[in-house]
């Protein structure tokens, strides 16, 4: 929320959608528990409760780096399903298996940026035979678009302050996960982000 705030322009309302509430924050809040222990599932079900028809999809773990307007916003993608397939691992590599055997080797859209949805599209894509299958809901949704390439970044290991730094120079966003949220990572978010957003609570 704090990198929206500081550099994302153009935006109206904006919805967290958890499956309890969060204690740190003040906003407006779509309650909806997971269906299954399928993470795409769980997504795709959690983007039919978002009201607006058009709506941009931010997951927690984006940052942005730098200022940008929604209408700025692309089908960013980054290399290929099938090269992705390759470094997958687990239910992701099913998921993306799934995928590209439905739409072919398309563009690997699932990676660590936002993008825009429209709700119609989004009943398209769970049309699929989600009933015994998962699919990787980007790359499925915009399995027709050309886009634009962007490199993903992704920091799940723990690495210096300098490390990170020299990983997301001249970038427009970045993620990290679990693994990578250590000491050096926070004290950089806390450099890049230094205000509270009008969200937090605590």
């Amino acid at each position: 929320m704090r990198s929206i705030e500081k550099y994302l322009k153009g935006y109206g309302d904006v919805y967290l959608i958890a499956d309890k509430w969060p204690e740190w924050y003040n906003g407006k809040v779509i309650l909806h528990p997971d269906v299954s222990s399928r993470k795409q599932l769980n997504i795709i079900s959690k983007l039919f409760q978002v009201p607006q028809e058009r709506f941009i999809f931010w997951n927690d773990d984006h940052f942005l780096l730098k200022e940008l307007h929604v209408n700025e916003i692309k089908t960013w993608y980054h290399g290929t399903i099938r090269e992705a397939i390759g470094k997958a691992q687990g239910k992701y590599y099913t998921a993306l298996r799934n995928t590209c055997d439905t739409f072919g080797d398309i563009r690997n859209a699932d990676i660590h940026v936002p993008c825009i949805y429209e709700a119609k599209r989004i009943k398209e894509v769970f049309g699929l035979n989600w009933a015994d299958k998962d699919y990787v809901i980007k790359s499925a949704y915009f399995n027709n678009e050309s886009g634009e390439e962007i490199t993903d970044c992704k920091i799940n290991r723990p690495i210096s302050k300098e490390e990170i730094e020299e990983r997301i120079k001249d970038r427009l966003f970045f993620s990290t996960g679990p693994n990578g949220l250590k000491t050096a990572m926070i004290k950089k978010l806390n450099e890049l982000y230094p205000e509270p957003s009008k969200y937090e609570s605590l």
